[in-house]
């Protein structure tokens, strides 16, 4: 099932890289981020904001029905971003980013809705925690 949700997360992240040729930045450092949804697999793609807030975040992640696959995305351009996605059935949730052109997966999958959100928050913080928490390969 792991293989299945990374096989799943890669290929998705393969039509992602596509939308990332936008210069996005955050309120740590005056970068705007952009934030995107992905459903059904990646078949369907929605920019929320391409300069993201928290509150936007919080939002996009709860008003999501995670019952379908999701794959939210926070970026900054197309060698630094951070995706959390999947469904609360049978493919379960994942994480992963890119930093510099190197992408890592998050090695135990998010435990909630409420876990990814804190990823997101704490990459568009740039505090490093989400890293600290969580390990990545």
């Amino acid at each position: 099932m792991k293989i299945r949700i990374n096989l799943i997360l890669i290929l998705s992240l393969l039509v992602i890289g596509c939308s990332y040729n936008k210069k996005k930045t955050t309120k740590r450092s005056n970068t705007k981020m952009e934030l995107m949804v992905l459903s059904n697999y990646g078949v369907e793609e929605k920019i929320v904001s391409k300069s993201t807030t928290s509150e936007q975040i919080k939002e996009t992640m709860s008003g999501i029905n995670w019952n379908n696959f999701h794959q939210v995305v926070l970026s900054t351009d197309n060698s630094n971003w951070i995706e959390v996605g999947g469904n609360l059935n049978e493919d379960g949730l994942s994480s992963m980013y890119e930093e510099n052109g190197q992408q890592f997966i998050i090695n135990k999958p998010p435990s909630s809705i409420e876990h990814m959100t804190d990823i997101l928050l704490s990459y568009f913080y740039g505090d490093g925690r989400f890293k600290r928490e969580n390990k990545f390969e």
